[in-house]
């Protein structure tokens, strides 16, 4: 039984041994990739979804910072009135419920708009990186290593994908 074992292991590995010289001629060979990149801070600025998003998220804090002040102010006179603790504590737990409720909701709305925003650009990204005929697209601002290789040989695409975002506003100029 072992040398049956042992037999067929070595059938199995002639052909890995064979092959060995072909599989590396094809790791010794070069590639060439088309490489975009496109400005995302400049992009956002741009799109007017985002600029919306934004707002929303400064809205949403100003609405919650309003509503826990709200909330003190109310608790205080409590105090003041010389409420029982009960009550008191009853009335901040209801206001800690309530915040909470408002920040989630808040919070969840602007993660909605975020990722619609993100989505977009995604979609434009991709859509001229077809028509431009490229591999490989990067945002620069994520880009930590051969930023210059990058920009000497890739394609900027940022007015691009500007125009792919909001063609209204390039048809209105």
């Amino acid at each position: 039984m072992k040398k049956l074992l042992t037999y067929s292991l070595s059938l199995l590995s002639i052909p890995l041994i064979t092959m060995m010289p072909v599989l590396a001629q094809r790791s010794a060979s070069s590639v060439s990739v088309k490489i975009g990149y496109f400005n995302e801070p400049l992009v956002k600025a741009s799109f007017p979804a985002a600029a919306g998003s934004e707002t929303l998220k400064a809205t949403a804090e100003s609405q919650l910072r309003k509503d826990l002040d709200d909330a003190n102010k109310q608790i205080q006179e409590m105090k003041d009135q010389k409420k029982s603790a009960d009550e008191v504590q009853k009335a901040i737990d209801n206001a800690q419920i309530s915040i909470r409720a408002k920040q989630q909701a808040l919070a969840e709305l602007v993660q909605s708009q975020n990722a619609v925003v993100r989505d977009s650009i995604m979609q434009a990204v991709n859509a001229v990186g077809r028509e431009k005929g490229l591999d490989l697209v990067v945002s620069g601002e994520g880009l930590f290593m051969g930023g210059k290789t990058v920009l000497d040989s890739g394609t900027d695409i940022t007015n691009d994908v500007v125009k792919k975002l909001t063609p209204q506003a390039v048809s209105q100029k």
